[in-house]
């Protein structure tokens, strides 16, 4: 029952994480009716993810990664943890993962507890920036597909 709650609040935060990652403003009439020239030449202000590469996923996990595709600012990389396979602590800025294949894993993320999650396998989520690292502490070997964008988000 304790794994059932820690899951429901792990994936409340990924919700709320989400819907603040999302930043977008909702758009009226009253807008489209606008003329969009200065729109256009203005310059983007949205903030880019403070990005250090010596914290980059594909960098501090290299042996478990495989590069899938980088391009646009974009990088897809399908990640494989054996049982007893730890993931050192890493950097990611806005992002989502699919899982392939499910297992247990132990993921500790910047500023909270560690949490224990069962990944079922076709279970997706998307998040924000964030900062941690994990251990498959399951008996399966763990395997997803990532997606990390670094370009500042539009508005």
């Amino acid at each position: 029952m304790k794994q059932v709650k820690r899951n429901i609040y792990f994936f409340i935060l990924i919700s709320a994480l989400l819907l603040i990652s999302c930043n977008q403003s909702a758009t009226t009439s009253e807008n489209s009716n606008m003329d969009t020239t200065s729109s256009v030449t203005n310059t983007d202000t949205a903030s880019a993810f403070a990005y250090d590469p010596a914290m980059d996923p594909l960098t501090v996990g290299a042996q478990f990664s495989k590069k899938l595709g980088d391009t646009l600012n974009i990088k897809m990389f399908e990640v494989t943890l054996k049982p007893g396979d730890s993931v050192a602590i890493h950097t990611h800025p806005d992002h989502s993962f699919y899982v392939i294949q499910g297992g247990k894993i132990e993921v500790t993320m910047q500023g909270m507890d560690k949490q224990i999650m069962e990944l079922k396998a076709g279970t997706g989520w998307i998040g924000g920036p964030t900062t941690d690292f994990g251990k498959n502490i399951g008996n399966t070997t763990v395997k997803w597909v990532e997606t990390d964008v670094y370009r500042p988000r539009g508005k």
